[in-house]
């Protein structure tokens, strides 16, 4: 797997960049995590242990991130590896809805003259439907991918 194209080269760099990214995250989190826990420990056994989980959970962020990424990339037809590219993405709408929501808000006074106000909300709920389109740069071959996603548009609270 030596002879990688440009652009597999260039996906490749991606998913290894990406792959980092997330496993130092991960790592960073853990480490910071056990350190804080082990706050009654000596501090070489919490810095030590610290370094050990952040490091194991880094790397196997790392991997498992690294490894899923790279089955997306390989082509289900010809079986070359890093040859996916999204070459477009379309949406549709497939429903709008008006939406509301009404809530008591408790009055910050004292004495009877405090009296509770309703807060209404209203807002526009969009439901579309996206199609991103891969292809294999190799052999042509085109697939799509299909998902839901829920957009609020004009929210408007109102305070009575």
């Amino acid at each position: 797997m030596t002879d990688l194209a440009a652009v597999q080269q260039d996906l490749k760099g991606k998913i290894t960049r990406w792959a980092i990214i997330w496993g130092v995250v991960a790592g960073v989190a853990v480490a910071l995590i056990v350190y804080w826990i082990g706050g009654n420990w000596n501090t070489l056994a919490r810095w030590a242990l610290a370094l050990v989980a952040g490091g194991g959970l880094g790397f196997l962020t790392y991997r498992m991130r690294y490894n899923a990424e790279v089955a997306k990339a390989v082509c289900g037809k010809c079986g070359t590896a890093f040859a996916i590219r999204e070459i477009g993405q379309s949406e549709g709408l497939l429903s709008s809805e008006r939406r509301e929501k009404i809530e008591t808000v408790k009055a910050q006074g004292a004495g009877k003259l405090a009296r509770d106000t309703r807060k209404t909300t209203t807002w526009v709920e969009e439901k579309y439907e996206i199609t991103a389109t891969d292809e294999c740069f190799s052999c042509h071959n085109r697939t799509d991918r299909v998902w839901q996603v829920t957009r609020e548009k004009d929210k408007v609270e109102t305070q009575a």
